[in-house]
């Protein structure tokens, strides 16, 4: 299996590649799958205070984003957020009725994305950090569409997210956040999600979790906050899981 790499927010291909350095590692060992490293395609600048945070630039993102005062409130909201609330109401509760997104960038990523697909024959996997998780949650939803209504091949037939948040859509030339109690769209294939109890993004989390096939979509929760885990013991759990995970889609 090749799995095609997408970093978060302000991140790069390098960046990505360092972060999860010990548990790709664990992972070729056996030889079971390899990865493919890519870049946003659009250039993003750190917000001020954060220049160092997330690595050496440039840094990039995979959807353009205009939304930036939206996204200091949902912030904001997120620290006042009531306990209890299940995921799919929480992201309603941040959304609102913002527009975190514009369609033409979405589609443009989308685009972009297909196009790596068709570039390099042997991506038949997606892993995804944060804003990447969502954008490959929303690759392999339109790969769904395409397949449905025009009979396109799907390529991605295996996912794993880390921190994840829930996928987008076009719809009239809006951008909709998909949820599991609104819809009937479903990511079909196997997927592993690797979330961390303490991540004030885990109800972002929790809702792309139940927007997957339940009986071949598995949790794998790290224990710390919207990180990526490094420790050996953790490493070589999550290698085991992602393992036994990817073999599902083999047999299907």
């Amino acid at each position: 299996m090749k799995v095609l790499c997408l970093h978060g927010s302000f991140g790069s291909a390098s960046n990505f590649k360092a972060q999860l350095g010990p548990f790709i590692d664990k992972i070729e060992q056996n030889g079971s799958m390899k990865f493919k490293w890519i870049n946003g395609g659009h250039s993003a600048i750190p917000p001020k205070g954060f220049e160092h945070y997330f690595g050496h630039p440039p840094l990039y993102r995979h959807i353009d984003f205009e939304g930036i005062s939206e996204l200091d409130d949902m912030i904001d909201k997120i620290r006042d957020m009531p306990s209890g609330m299940t995921a799919e109401d929480t992201i309603r509760k941040l959304i609102g009725e913002a527009q975190m997104h514009e369609a033409g960038p979405v589609q443009t990523a989308l685009d972009n994305l297909q196009q790596i697909l068709e570039d390099d024959p042997e991506i038949d996997g997606i892993l995804g950090y944060s804003e990447g998780a969502m954008t490959a949650a929303t690759l392999i939803l339109e790969e769904r569409r395409r397949w449905e209504e025009e009979g396109r091949p799907r390529r991605i037939k295996y996912g794993i997210f880390f921190a994840g948040w829930p996928p987008v859509q076009l719809q009239n030339g809006r951008v909709k956040y998909l949820l599991a109690d609104e819809c009937d769209n479903v990511i079909d294939i196997p997927t592993c999600h690797i979330v961390g109890c303490n991540d004030p993004y885990i109800q972002g989390a929790m809702a792309l979790f139940a927007m997957c096939e339940e009986d071949t979509a598995t949790m794998f929760d790290h224990g710390k906050g919207h990180t990526v885990p490094r420790d050996p013991r953790t490493i070589k759990e999550l290698a085991t899981v992602i393992e036994e995970s990817s073999r599902t889609q083999a047999c299907m």
